[in-house]
């Protein structure tokens, strides 16, 4: 499904390239960011079906394998689950975008993420980065305070050993 998704939105971003127009309305995503602008309500969409997605904003491509991890609280969005999955999502995620154009722009190996916490009716989005060692990713999610980072390749949580509190 990643695999197809990526297609998709690479087929759209390049068409709307070549027509020269713009997907998502009258405000443009930064021009690095097309691929990811083309899909962003099947990112919606997949959020909801499996509680999140990471996806590289650069060529609209979903890592398999990986730990991701987000980097930090100050860099991350709380929307309320109800009006992203209504029809806000793909708004909500086209300003956080240019919301951080800057930082992903100064690092390529930062991906957007989102993570859907269905008990607590919100959808958190945050600037993620993949490690390729779970015990190297356990230890970058602690420094972040993260109750877990994500096994790409399993599809699962990873707890960090973090509490709630």
């Amino acid at each position: 499904m990643r695999c197809v998704l990526a297609m998709v939105c690479a087929l759209v971003a390049a068409s709307a390239t070549m027509r020269g127009d713009m997907p998502g309305g009258d405000r443009a995503a930064p021009q690095g960011f097309l691929a990811v602008e083309a899909c962003l309500g099947g990112l919606v969409e997949q959020a909801q079906r499996t509680g999140g997605f990471t996806v590289d904003p650069r060529r609209g491509s979903a890592p398999s394998s990986g730990y991701a991890v987000a980097t930090g609280r100050s860099s991350a969005q709380v929307e309320p689950a109800a009006s992203f999955f209504a029809g806000d999502g793909p708004r909500a995620l086209q300003a956080y975008l240019r919301d951080h154009t800057d930082v992903l722009g100064r690092d390529p190996e930062l991906m957007l993420g989102a993570w859907y916490d269905r008990d607590g009716g919100r959808v958190v989005l945050s600037l993620v980065r993949v490690v390729p060692d779970r015990t190297e990713a356990v230890r970058c999610g602690l420094s972040q305070r993260q109750r877990s980072v994500y096994d790409l390749s399993a599809r699962r949580e990873v707890p960090t050993g973090l509490s709630a509190s």
